[in-house]
């Protein structure tokens, strides 16, 4: 059912047919129908309106969330794999950035980078993630943008982690970090932006791996 209608190229908010139809124009029974369309929405593909019907919704990140949560519960994978994962990822998230960026995009970040001097642990965690975020968002990898925020939900409590009960030091060698990247975004050196990225993450690994938290 799924690929017919991906196949006839259904539009994002498209009403279904009536189940009836759809179990007579698949031969199915009406409740073979209703299961497929309750797999369906758990899929992110529909979603079910009660009394008004169902709707392709291509909701994917939510089930996506779901997937990837599940999976690092079952795995346990060491914080510094997924953070690998993401490092990787941004990597060419940054690429994108650089080239649609523009001057509100920079004071976006810019904003976030104060409010992490500013705040407390919970706050900067808070603007830590958004700023990777915006990164992500306006990277014109819609696809990229959407993976890169699923995993950065999925272990938003470890990234939380890294802010609370840190050293003075290693606050400051965060935030230098992020300010470095913006330096370089700023600068529209790509190679510089990357290497910032790639020592950003190292730091995040070393202050995980000191305090000895698992995801």
């Amino acid at each position: 059912m799924a690929y017919d209608y991906c196949e006839r190229r259904c539009k994002i908010g498209s009403r279904l047919e009536p189940e009836r139809q759809l179990a007579a124009k698949l031969n199915v029974g009406r409740y073979s129908v209703r299961e497929a369309l309750r797999v369906m929405e758990d899929m992110g593909i529909v979603q079910c309106r009660h009394g008004d019907g169902n709707y392709i919704s291509g909701n994917f990140s939510e089930s996506l969330l779901r997937f990837i949560s599940m999976f690092i519960l079952l795995k346990k994978p060491e914080f510094k794999m997924v953070n690998s994962l993401r490092r990787g990822l941004e990597g060419e998230a940054l690429m994108g950035f650089i080239n649609m960026a523009k001057p509100e995009a920079m004071s976006r970040l810019e904003l976030c980078i104060e409010n992490m001097k500013n705040g407390g642990a919970k706050q900067s965690a808070v603007y830590d993630s958004l700023f990777h975020r915006y990164i992500c968002e306006l990277s014109g990898n819609s696809l990229l943008s959407d993976v890169l925020c699923v995993l950065s939900e999925a272990t938003e409590s470890a990234i939380g982690g890294v802010w609370v009960g840190i050293t003075d030091t290693d606050r400051t060698r965060l935030i230098k970090s992020h300010e470095a990247i913006l330096g370089a975004l700023v600068a529209g050196n790509s190679a510089e932006a990357l290497a910032a990225m790639r020592n950003h993450y190292d730091i995040v690994n070393d202050i995980y791996e000191t305090k000895g938290e698992l995801i």
